[in-house]
C-alpha cells in the first residue's frame, strides 16, 4: 500500500535540562514505513472475528437510514471526530472509532457484499531535538476495507481508521492526535459510484510553554487498497 512521507518540521520552545529542551531547540519530525505492530494486528484480528463491531451506524447516525438506497449519494455512517492519541495515551475504541463511505439509505453495512480483507499500512513518526534525543515516538496504522457492493453495484468503504501503537513520549512533552473531520463523496459516476473518504487528522506536540501542530489528510477510495496522504 502506498504511503507518502509525512516529514515536516515542528518548532517547540521548552525549559532547559537534558530532559526538557532549551528555548533554542528545534524538533525535527521524522517518518518511515514500518511493519505493522502486534498491537495493531490484534485489533485487526478482533475486527475480523467480530465484524459487527464496525458494521452499522454510530450512535449519532441512526437517523440517516431511509426507505430507499441511493447508490450515488455517499455518506459516512460511522464516526465524524475521535481521538487517536490523547495526552500521551493511545485511544482505541473498536466499537465506534471507524468511518465509512456507503450509499445513502442503508440500515447497516452488512447489507453490502464483496468487501476486501482489512488493508493496513504502518508508519512510524518520531521527533528528535538538536541533542539527538527522541522526544516522542509513535506508530500509526491506517486500516480500511474497500470494494463493497450493493446488489453487485458500486465500490464502497468500511472500517476506515488509524490505530496507534508503540507510543513513548519524553517527560515535559504532550502528544495528541485526533481525527478532526471526515468527508465522503462519489468519485465515480451515477451508474457506477465509487466512494472516496477524506479523513483529516491533527497531530499536536506541546509543552508548558507552547505547542505546535501539523495536519494530514488521508484519502481512501472504494476501488483501491492504496491510501494517499497529504500534509496541510
Amino acid at each position: 500500500m502506498k504511503f507518502k512521507s509525512l516529514v515536516s518540521l515542528v518548532f517547540i520552545t521548552i525549559s532547559g535540562n537534558s530532559f526538557a529542551a532549551s528555548a533554542n531547540d528545534t524538533i525535527t519530525m521524522h517518518s518511515a514505513i514500518v511493519e505493522t505492530p502486534d498491537h495493531a494486528f490484534a485489533t485487526i484480528d478482533r475486527i475480523n472475528l467480530n465484524p459487527e463491531l464496525v458494521s452499522g451506524f454510530s450512535e449519532s447516525s441512526a437517523d440517516l437510514a431511509e426507505a430507499n438506497v441511493v447508490l450515488d449519494q455517499i455518506i459516512n455512517m460511522g464516526k465524524k471526530i475521535w481521538d487517536i492519541v490523547k495526552a500521551n495515551q493511545p485511544v482505541t475504541n473498536v466499537q465506534f472509532d471507524f468511518a465509512n463511505a456507503l450509499p445513502k439509505g442503508l440500515t447497516s453495512s452488512a447489507e453490502l457484499s464483496n468487501f476486501s480483507d482489512i488493508q493496513s499500512t504502518s508508519v512510524r513518526l518520531w521527533g528528535t531535538n538538536p541533542y539527538g534525543m527522541t522526544v516522542y515516538d509513535v506508530t500509526l496504522t491506517t486500516v480500511h476495507q474497500f470494494g463493497g457492493q450493493y446488489e453487485g453495484k458500486g465500490r464502497y468503504l468500511e472500517t476506515v481508521s488509524v490505530i496507534p501503537s508503540n507510543l513513548s513520549v519524553l517527560w515535559g512533552y504532550t502528544v495528541d492526535y485526533k481525527v478532526t473531520s471526515v468527508s465522503a463523496l462519489n468519485v465515480g459516476t451515477t451508474l457506477n459510484p465509487v466512494s472516496s473518504l477524506a479523513l483529516r487528522a491533527k497531530f499536536k506536540v506541546s509543552t508548558v510553554i507552547q505547542s505546535n501542530e501539523t495536519n494530514t489528510v488521508y484519502q481512501f477510495r472504494g476501488d483501491s487498497a492504496d491510501v494517499s496522504t497529504t500534509g496541510i
